[in-house]
């Protein structure tokens, strides 16, 4: 048996990380989702897609850790390209979520920036 590398040990070391976070994370990802994706019908349609979103964020999540595991197992190389496209999903979700909030905040500092400024003009501050 053919010792390991410090390298190969610490990448046995992430994948096994990632396996098991990978998982956990995913599926309490997907509980919470569908949790909110249900209590959100009861507002109305749009109040579902938050949880919608997280739910399948977690299922990303989820295959991420399922295609490390079997890295780490047998080395498949269509494993890694699983993981990495999985992953790389679940980063250009996050952007877009982010990309929504910053746009949402400039929106209303927009907003309430002219409902201020108008009241000053209107009530003689």
């Amino acid at each position: 048996m053919q010792a390991q590398s410090f390298e190969e040990a610490v990448a046995q070391k992430g994948l096994q990380r990632i396996a098991l976070w990978g998982k956990v994370t995913g599926i309490a990802m997907m509980i919470t989702g569908g949790i909110y994706a249900f209590f959100g019908l009861f507002y109305f349609i749009v109040g579902a897609i938050p949880g919608g979103i997280t739910l399948f964020m977690g299922y990303l999540i989820y295959k991420t850790g399922k295609s490390a595991a079997v890295i780490q197992e047998g080395g498949d190389t269509r494993a890694l390209s699983d993981l990495f496209h999985n992953y790389g999903l679940y980063l250009l979700t996050t952007f877009i979520l982010v990309a929504i909030s910053v746009g949402m905040f400039v929106l209303i500092l927009v907003i309430f920036g002219f409902a201020f400024f108008g009241g000053m003009m209107y009530n003689g501050f």
